[in-house]
């Protein structure tokens, strides 16, 4: 080969170097750009006991805070109960054999393997390890065992890379080892050497021998595969590679070895008992997703990771659950069929919230019919979103109204369908028939379709869609941006029962909401305050509009669609029934001066019920009646601001002699207003004349024996073919002879 020719190769030669260089180190500029190199060093210095423990308050004023704090011994927080095992008080043998299997040079490095993690990285490009190569080092796996990321990215590696070194500058090896060994996963929901000698072996850590501390080193790189319970051989051959690693690295004698190999490991029967054990209620599991979801925001963790923390971290979590309430809708849903009727032989599910309205404290919850049987299960509280149908009507069509002064408690609509472009009425009322003109409180006693329809119209979608939003009920802004989601409750992507019946404690506190929590505050067990719930109030509507709204929702239970709850009879109640379509969801949530309370009843898969009663007032009594069982009669207070005044229904104008003097009787209410809303112009609807004996318009000169005198309504509706309105009868048109 020529010189010239081999001066053109080295030069092929170092620009693909360059290249190459310049590639991994614009690779590397962006990585670095983008990972979070910094991790809160106070998750890993207070892990302390891996038993969390909930409390609850004992409140004389809860609104105020004013109560003692009180442990749930019943419901404590572990993945398995272990103490705190001191770095000094684990034995020796079993240090060395994570050291050796692990992490060799543990003691040398700075948090990074680099010799290691250069071999990884050859590894997983070559593949010259079939049984696979780990670089992570001791620190690196504690990483991961705390915050639970294990992504397989370039991004993740390096990013774990920066916080072990970070870590390293902060903790001695010591504070790292002790916390990695006490929250290492060993299988069966174990977490900790601790843990897991009480476990296995029925022992204390510090009783543990050379051959068994090998079987739980043996257990981390794959704690499936390497399970001493279910893959006891697995473990074995595992074993006998922790001890090969200890004697050539020369923590153990060739005599220590030769015995420990030999030794037979026998495995606690307690296992099988304990697998089956910690199942966690209703409360507490949700209690433990909102703190894992708020933990994740605050320390940069995925839920996840949050959620392990939790379990093994030992922390104290301060809750707003009403014990006594918890307890007895608990058992009034474990003895589910003493208040729902079977339908063909089945029983459907059902969810409830009971929500303090003057603080959003979750007071008690349960997601599901019957005992309670596993953890992670779906909770249909939280987790079910169905359409309302029309529980959302007072948060999307009928407050927002009364605040933006579209209408008032007397306004009248005509409740009649609306003829679409292809000729069909719509929509339709439950059941299937239109009254004519009716005010806005009747309509939202009966649950009328077609007035919520007009008055969205008059309110609009986007101002509809805004005061959803404030009352925290989530929507999808493309798809539910039309009158059926809004006005009739059929939203695209549903609900969950925990918002809706938080959305309704704004009519009970003066017009605010805020986002409904189930804790305070959480500490560390150094009793170091780690996490707060902070309180953000909404101001959504008036105070005014909020008793207004109340007062409809009184005539709901007192007269209209739930007039069946008994709770009436020994305290104010008021609130709203909800139908989905085609009768596959059945909600009612109803609120009192003490507590909001929302029931959902329905399928999992989604399929007609055929209730005419609705079961979710049925249980609401249930609970209801219990919670205020020692509450003398209450009414909600009428702020000063309102006031009360008479009104004609089928003008909602201020009532005349005409009115009175109906055919079908006095047409005259008592409504609530606000001070420039009090019907001031008469009612022109109302019209003075007089009808023969067969109810025929006739004149004055007819024989006065043979007439008299009533009103009748002045009012011209459009033609409706073959739809029957009921106030057709009593229009002066429909009166005049032919």
């Amino acid at each position: 080969m020529s010189s010239k020719k081999r001066v053109n190769i080295k030069k092929i030669i170092l620009t693909v170097l360059i290249a190459v260089f310049l590639l991994v180190f614009t690779f590397v500029i962006i990585v670095y750009s983008k990972i979070d190199k910094k991790i809160d060093i106070s998750l890993f210095k207070n892990l302390g006991s891996t038993v969390s423990k909930i409390c609850y308050f004992d409140y004389e004023d809860r609104q105020n805070r004013i109560g003692q704090a009180v442990e749930l011994k019943d419901e404590a927080i572990f993945l398995e109960r272990s103490e705190w095992k001191s770095i000094y008080s684990i034995p020796t043998n079993l240090k060395n054999a994570f050291v050796a299997i692990e992490d060799k040079r543990f003691f040398e490095h700075h948090g990074v393997d680099w010799l290691r993690t250069g071999k990884a990285m050859l590894n997983y490009i070559f593949r010259f390890d079939k049984t696979g190569y780990g670089g992570s080092t001791i620190t690196q796996q504690l990483i991961k065992n705390v915050t639970g990321e294990n992504e397989v990215s370039a991004k993740r590696k390096i990013e774990e890379i920066f916080r072990a070194i970070n870590i390293e500058k902060n903790l001695s090896k010591n504070e790292i080892f002790e916390a990695y060994l006490n929250v290492v996963y060993m299988s069966q929901n174990c977490y900790g050497v601790g843990a897991a000698a009480e476990l296995y072996f029925n022992k204390n850590v510090e009783d543990l021998t050379l051959a068994q501390c090998a079987t739980l080193a043996a257990i981390v790189q794959n704690p499936s595969k390497y399970d001493p319970y279910k893959n006891l051989e697995n473990n074995r051959q595992r074993r006998i590679t922790v001890l090969n690693e200890m004697l050539s690295q020369g923590y153990i004698s060739k005599e220590e070895y030769d015995e420990a190999v030999i030794e037979n490991v026998v495995i606690s029967d307690q296992v099988e008992n304990r697998r089956n054990s910690g199942i966690y209620s209703w409360y507490t599991e949700t209690l433990i997703n909102d703190v894992a979801k708020d933990m994740a925001k605050a320390y940069n963790l995925n839920v996840n990771a949050a959620r392990n923390l939790i379990l093994k971290g030992g922390y104290t979590i301060y809750s707003v659950m009403d014990l006594e309430l918890q307890n007895r809708l608990e058992k009034i849903y474990e003895n589910y069929m003493a208040y729902i009727d079977n339908q063909n032989g089945t029983f459907p599910q059902s969810s409830c919230v009971i929500i303090d309205p003057y603080t959003s404290d979750v007071l008690a919850l349960v997601g599901g019919i019957g005992k309670k049987e596993g953890n992670l299960v779906f909770n249909r509280a939280t987790s079910a979103k169905r359409p309302p149908g029309s529980v959302l009507k007072p948060l999307s069509v009928y407050a927002p109204g009364l605040e933006e002064k579209i209408f008032n408690y007397a306004t009248v609509y005509d409740d009649t369908p609306i003829k679409l472009e292809n000729g069909d009425y719509w929509p339709k009322n439950s059941p299937n028939q239109y009254r004519g003109l009716i005010n806005v409180s009747y309509a939202v006693e009966h649950s009328l379709n077609t007035v919520a329809v007009k008055a969205l119209r008059d309110l609009g979608i986007s101002n509809s869609k805004k005061y959803l939003k404030m009352f925290g009920v989530n929507i999808n802004d493309s798809l539910d941006s039309n009158e059926s989601s809004l006005a009739l409750g059929q939203l695209s992507n549903g609900e969950s029962l925990l918002n809706i019946t938080n959305a309704y404690a704004a009519f009970v506190n003066g017009g605010e909401v805020a986002e409904p929590k189930t804790y305070l505050y959480v500490e560390d067990a150094l009793s170091n305050k780690v996490l707060e719930k902070k309180e953000k109030k909404e101001k959504v509507i008036s105070e005014e509009n909020a008793y207004i709204m109340t007062t409809m929702l009184k005539g709901v239970v007192e007269s209209g669609t739930a007039s069946n709850i008994r709770l009436k009879n020994n305290m104010a109640v008021a609130g709203k029934t909800g139908t989905s379509s085609n009768n596959e969801d059945k909600w009612f949530v109803g609120y009192t001066p003490y507590y909001v309370c929302g029931v959902w009843t329905g399928y999992d898969m989604p399929k007609h019920l055929s209730y005419v009663k609705n079961p979710s007032c049925e249980i609401f009594d249930a609970i209801m009646e219990y919670a205020h069982k020692e509450m003398e009669y209450t009414d909600f207070q009428m702020p000063f601001g309102i006031c009360e005044s008479e009104y004609c229904v089928d003008s909602g104008k201020y009532p005349t002699d005409a009115c009175r003097n109906d055919v079908r009787g006095d047409r005259t209410r008592v409504g609530y207003f606000l001070y420039d809303d009090i019907p001031k112009d008469e009612c022109h609807i109302h019209q003075s004349v007089y009808i023969d004996n067969d109810g025929y318009i006739t004149g004055e000169n007819t024989p006065f024996w043979t007439r008299r005198k009533v009103s009748l309504l002045d009012y011209v509706r459009e033609v409706q073919n073959g739809i029957q309105i009921l106030d057709d009868e009593y229009l002066i048109s429909n009166r005049k002879k032919n």
